[in-house]
This record gives structure tokens, sequence and C-alpha cells, in this order.
């Protein structure tokens, strides 16, 4: 069983699966990203790296990304489609349009 964590996943647009199943979709995801970033709270500071890059970008898309940005963006992305990929293989499912979101609270307020 996973220990309680500062953020949890969501899966959306995944129509026909019980509650049972989603959730076990979701702890599934989650289980994959840590193990590929090698726990909890390196989940977490990926995730945080991927939002800040992507935030820069978004408000300065003409200016040249420094390359610890794109590759906080990029080991961010993939590791996220190769544990979505997996879950979906592993568990049977089907729902093209399907997609996990990754909820993270602040640690200041939470």
């Amino acid at each position: 069983m996973r220990t309680q964590s500062k953020y949890q996943a969501s899966l959306l647009a995944a129509a026909g699966l019980s509650d049972t199943q989603r959730q076990a979709a979701e702890a599934k995801f989650l289980e994959m990203l840590e193990r590929t970033f090698g726990g909890g709270s390196a989940v977490r500071g990926a995730y945080c790296e991927w939002m800040a890059a992507r935030s820069l970008r978004a408000e300065n898309p003409s200016d040249a990304s420094a390359p610890e940005e794109l590759q906080a963006i990029a080991r961010w992305e993939k590791a996220t489609e190769e544990a979505t990929r997996s879950v979906f293989s592993q568990m049977k499912i089907a729902a093209t349009d399907a997609f996990f979101e990754l909820h993270v609270w602040n640690s200041r307020t939470h």
C-alpha cells in the first residue's frame, strides 16, 4: 500500500470503468511514476520542474529555452507517457481519449 503523498492522480475520460478499476489505474500510474523517478518526493519535484519550465515557455515563447528547461519537460512527459501506456496495457483500458491528471498540493498549505 502506498503511503499518503502530497499528490494524487485522476484518470479522466475513461468511460466504462468502474470506480474500483479507475482507482486501481490511478494507483498503478502513481506507482509507475514513483518507480521511474525514485520515490514520491522525486515525482513531486519532477512535476514542479516541468510546470515551471512549461510556464516559462508560455510566458516567453520567443525566448530560447535553457537546456535544463527542455530536459525537465522531456523527462516528465516521457515518464508520464510511458506510465500511461503501461497502465492502459496492463489493465486493458482501451479508451483512446483517456488520460491521467496529476494534482499536487502546495507544501505550505497542506
